[in-house]
């Protein structure tokens, strides 16, 4: 019997260096201050998938298993070496990802939360944007391996407009199909006008803005919270919630009239937030009693601003979302898998997540090729033809993937996750 094939790209992966293997990515003038850094790195430097993070983050059985299963076995140096992860994405079925940076660029310690409580001094934002720029050249090697399978989001600062503008032009030659939109400094807004020329570069040059939860939004620190947890759940709802915001704000304040050619993507957001943001948005902007002449800056409902310009990377998605995709909308939504990260759907086998999902509440073939593969090819313009040999050798089977399982699982995380009420 022949099996049936199906692509599946990622839309959120994280990939970073060896912090060391950073320094010929740097320009000359930094290299003496991040000499200095490296000291400090060896000291107190923690990537988001290290052990002692996860031990932080994780039920001390949980975290031996992570040991035992991911890191032992030398899964997570498909976070730095580009053979190592085309080996494990061959081994999920995952055709291809888009990427994003995380936590560890030059200059960055370890996670905001966590230099915080080890009163770690913040780097300069020119050493951030610095290591910025070096985390992109990185990258944009790291890709050359397999352009094919994938495409970057570039990481960037909005500090200094013009140097944004120019790191924008480069990043387009380097390849790069997008931008991780960045939080803005102090009490800024993104819709605020000195951010237009990037938002205008961007759209020029075709570049989707990508708003990826902790990226986009600033993290906060909870001093005081009653648990090293309590204090995990309180950041974490923030950062969702200050993602999702960034929809009003580029919507009323206006960046999407002004740029109408211009995509955006929220990822790890979840999905199911969107139905109810956007019937409170049409119901401020149609219904409310705020004053009408906020027609004469937005001609169009919000609800059209985001069937025409915006798309959700659907990380760590629920059976919830995937049983309400018509509502929130089949074709906007695009499955990511967080590989390497500990609550990623890839953790427990990418076959199983799915099976408990699409194949749990009977996803048609359709559908599934629209949310696996399809909406992102579209998006961010990777080649099906291409992929699709990739995936003829080591795809997932798609009579499979939309099977349920015989015995429901039984997992903590995101898989049972509630909708948000609409």
């Amino acid at each position: 019997m022949s099996v049936s094939r199906i692509t599946v790209i990622s839309s959120d992966g994280h990939v970073a260096a060896r912090m060391g293997d950073y320094r010929p990515y740097l320009e000359a003038r930094f290299l003496p201050d991040f000499d200095e850094f490296m000291v400090e790195h060896a000291k107190h430097g923690v990537a988001t998938t290290d052990a002692a993070n996860i031990g932080d983050r994780l039920d001390p059985e949980v975290a031996r298993a992570w040991k035992q299963d991911v890191a032992d076995p030398g899964r997570l140096d498909a976070t730095w070496s580009p053979q190592r992860r085309a080996a494990e994405l061959d081994r999920e079925g995952i055709t291809a990802e888009v990427l994003f940076q995380d936590f560890g660029t030059p200059f960055v310690m370890s996670s905001p939360t966590r230099a915080a409580s080890l009163n770690i001094a913040e780097a300069s934002i020119e050493q951030v944007s610095a290591g910025y720029r070096a985390y992109n050249r990185w990258l944009a090697d790291f890709r050359s391996v397999a352009p094919e399978r994938w495409l970057g989001m570039a990481a960037i600062s909005f500090h200094d407009v013009d140097a944004a503008v120019e790191e924008v032009h480069r990043v387009r030659s380097l390849g790069f199909a997008g931008i991780a939109v960045p939080a803005v400094p102090d009490t800024d807004r993104h819709y605020q006008a000195e951010y237009d020329p990037i938002w205008a570069a961007m759209q020029d040059l075709g570049l989707v803005a990508n708003v990826h939860v902790a990226i986009a939004n600033r993290i906060p620190v909870y001093v005081g919270a009653p648990t090293v947890t309590a204090g995990r759940a309180l950041v974490g709802a923030d950062i969702f919630t200050g993602a999702r915001n960034l929809l009003p704000s580029l919507i009323f304040g206006g960046v999407l009239e002004r740029f109408p050619r211009l995509t955006v993507v929220f990822t790890e957001t979840h999905s199911d937030w969107v139905r109810g943001m956007l019937a409170r948005m049409d119901h401020a902007y149609e219904r409310s009693d705020l004053r009408r002449d906020i027609r004469t800056a937005l001609p169009m409902r919000p609800s059209e601003y985001w069937l025409r310009q915006c798309h959700i990377g659907s990380s760590i998605f629920s059976r919830a979302e995937i049983a309400a995709r018509e509502q929130i909308g089949v074709g906007k939504m695009m499955i990511g898998m967080d590989f390497p990260h500990s609550e990623g759907a890839w953790r427990r086998g990418t076959l199983a997540y799915l099976q408990a999902t699409f194949g749990a509440v009977g996803v048609p073939e359709a559908d599934a090729r629209l949310m696996l593969a399809e909406n992102a090819a579209l998006v961010y313009g990777f080649d099906l033809g291409a992929l699709g040999q990739i995936s003829d050798r080591t795809g997932l089977d798609l009579d499979e993937v939309l099977t349920a399982p015989a015995v429901p699982p039984a997992w903590r995380g995101d898989l049972n996750r509630p909708l948000i009420p609409a």
